[in-house]
């Protein structure tokens, strides 16, 4: 049976103190807490920032290797960027439909609130954990097993590499933007402006900003801000 710390019940049993600008952060007393009593789980919930570079850059650079012999440069080219772009969309979904409503919906109904704060409230309640930021490999394996059954389905055996390692590399830069944007400081302005963007949606508005690797969806569904 997992059992969960009295602090990781305390922290999402109560107040969302993250959906609450005016109020002082908790990360700013604390950046992380224990969450499983369990401590192989507890030991696998954490996750190096480099580690889906390491388990999945191998696939793209193979794909890369592979699939323009088969089946010509420009088609490895089309499904790989159009992997990105479907991996792009697919992280704003997620993080805006699945994560934000579950939080939405703990707020009206207690019964949701752990499940909200363990799918997305622990990273707004303690954004600066730096080993709880990218995925670690027991949730992004079996989803990367999952987009390989969906794109095989789509586009069969000869063509679906090339479209999974986009939706690899998308999600890489997603995961390793979003460090990024919390624990580097950056001097270019390109680099200022992706780290305000991310850390506008923490601390300024909940309901936008919700791309990470890209504004482009904000931009196409309506939840772009100005700063204005």
């Amino acid at each position: 049976m997992i059992r969960y710390t009295s602090d990781c019940l305390a922290a999402a049993n109560g107040h969302w103190l993250a959906e609450k600008p005016e109020k002082p952060q908790r990360s700013a007393q604390r950046k992380s807490i224990r969450i499983f009593e369990n401590p192989v789980l507890e030991f696998i919930s954490h996750s190096h920032p480099a580690t889906p570079g390491i388990w999945f850059g191998p696939f793209i650079l193979a794909a890369w290797v592979t699939a323009p012999g088969r089946i010509g440069f420009a088609t490895t080219a089309a499904l790989f960027f159009g992997g990105v772009l479907f991996f792009s969309l697919f992280e704003y979904g997620l993080h805006r439909v699945v994560f934000h409503g579950l939080m939405r919906r703990a707020d009206r109904d207690p019964r949701f609130r752990f499940m909200a704060f363990m799918a997305h409230g622990y990273h707004h309640e303690f954004p600066n954990d730096r080993s709880r930021l990218v995925m670690p490999p027991m949730i992004s394996w079996p989803l990367a097993a999952l987009f390989a059954i969906f794109f095989y389905g789509v586009f069969g055996a000869g063509r679906y590499f090339p479209a999974l390692a986009g939706t690899m590399a998308g999600y890489i830069a997603y995961d390793w933007v979003h460090y990024y944007t919390h624990h580097f400081h950056p001097r270019s302005r390109l680099g200022k402006w992706v780290r305000a963007y991310h850390l506008r949606h923490h601390f300024q508005d909940h309901d936008a900003f919700f791309g990470i690797s890209s504004p482009l969806w904000d931009l196409v569904l309506g939840t772009f801000r100005s700063r204005k």
